[in-house]
């Protein structure tokens, strides 16, 4: 099981990097590059973290309760009122 969930992941980046990282070098837009291979290495070392079952990596979600107090008083303040 965890080898096919690794190779999916393997053949999704591959897919990706065929459609368009041609199409950015051909644009010279390689900060966009650089953003989606960051993602995308983010994605993949936690997809081989949860497939291996190795627990190395944080949990997302302890980021997302740090995080969300202060998303929320940012939608506070730009919320408009009906």
């Amino acid at each position: 099981m965890s080898s096919l969930l690794i190779c999916f992941l393997l053949l999704l980046i591959s897919l990706f990097a065929v459609l368009e990282v041609r199409r950015s070098l051909k644009n010279r837009e390689f900060k966009e590059i650089i953003i989606a291979s960051l993602f995308l290495l983010l994605g993949l070392s936690y997809g081989i973290d949860y497939a291996m079952d190795w627990k190395v990596l944080p949990n997302p979600s302890s980021v997302i309760t740090i995080v969300k107090p202060v998303s929320q008083a940012f939608d506070r303040f730009f919320e408009v009122n009906k």
